[in-house]
């Protein structure tokens, strides 16, 4: 029992001093240094009496409070505490800031960003060779990292930023950029080995004409095409609501129906989504050579598949 006293009392002590040497130094706002120098202060004594759990509890809570987030080290020792001092578990994640426990480990890897740009040519934008072809070391590039959870409300992928380390024959070593907030087995600062494929964004402050951007602007879908997978028949363009400044997007006018929708259907505001253009495209680009039509016009599918224009 005295044994086990000792490394309890130990163990915490070792959070402190990782605390003190590590995270103090990093620390830049002094709200949060006099706030963590208490705990510390306070827990040295805490300690010294056996009440090693209220010690680290206090400590941890005012790391938490301040969004101030462990590393590698601090983690490993963070395990060791909970386990002596039999307590929640879950403060190894509270001080990671990790929000997905259902995270299975050894299942992430790098989504292949230019696979899934084909294959939505409308809504996801990727950086072109062209512009890629200008990193160099000391750039920040971001990637996305797909895992597996048992939890499904969870996301499938986190996004974060990785500082280009070295680059050789089109591969790239970096360090990760941030600390992760669904990854477990992530820390900022590991080591990733990415390609071109992998980078959808980046600090070139470059860009170029693509279709996301030039799609991005508003039309009303109704959601027998968004979401019943229903055929588009029928489209016009009307005068768009007013622009609103607040908005990076603006409404074009565009409505997009299947064209057999009743008129109750249509006057029931929820039936109706406000979409960008691009998401209705990537079900159905068949109308694009339209986009650019006066208001006023408007098209319908004919019996063979072509959209033809209404004249009244």
């Amino acid at each position: 029992m005295i044994f086990n006293s000792k490394k309890r009392k130990q163990v915490v002590k070792d959070f402190f001093e990782y605390v003190e040497s590590k995270i103090l130094p990093a620390e830049k706002e002094s709200e949060i240094l006099n706030g963590i120098k208490k705990q510390l202060e306070s827990g040295i004594e805490l300690i010294e009496n056996n009440e090693w759990g209220i010690a680290f509890e206090n400590l941890a809570s005012e790391l938490v409070e301040h969004f101030v987030i462990i590393d590698r080290e601090g983690t490993d020792i963070v395990r060791k505490v909970i386990k002596l001092c039999k307590l929640d578990k879950k403060w190894e994640f509270d001080l990671r800031r990790i929000n997905s426990l259902g995270h299975k480990m050894g299942s992430w890897k790098l989504t292949d960003s230019e696979k899934l740009a084909k294959e939505n040519k409308y809504t996801f934008y990727k950086p072109s060779r062209k512009i890629l072809r200008n990193l160099k070391v000391g750039n920040i590039v971001k990637l996305t990292f797909e895992f597996e959870s048992s939890n499904s409300e969870h996301p499938g992928a986190e996004r974060m930023w990785v500082e280009i380390t070295e680059i050789k024959d089109d591969k790239f070593n970096g360090k990760l950029d941030n600390h992760p907030f669904y990854l477990h087995e992530l820390y900022a600062g590991d080591e990733i080995k990415f390609e071109y494929k992998h980078i959808i964004d980046h600090d070139l402050g470059l860009s170029e004409p693509n279709l996301v951007d030039k799609y991005y602007d508003r039309c009303f879908a109704t959601n027998k095409v968004l979401y019943d997978n229903a055929p588009i028949n029928y489209i016009y363009r009307e005068e768009p609501m007013e622009k609103d400044d607040e908005r990076d997007y603006v409404d074009t006018g565009w409505r997009i129906l299947s064209g057999d929708e009743s008129d109750e259907y249509m006057e029931n505001s929820e039936n109706i989504s406000l979409v960008s253009i691009g998401s209705v495209l990537k079900r159905d680009d068949s109308f694009i050579d339209f986009l650019d039509s006066e208001i006023g016009t408007s098209f319908e599918r004919n019996e063979n598949g072509i959209f033809e224009e209404i004249i009244e």
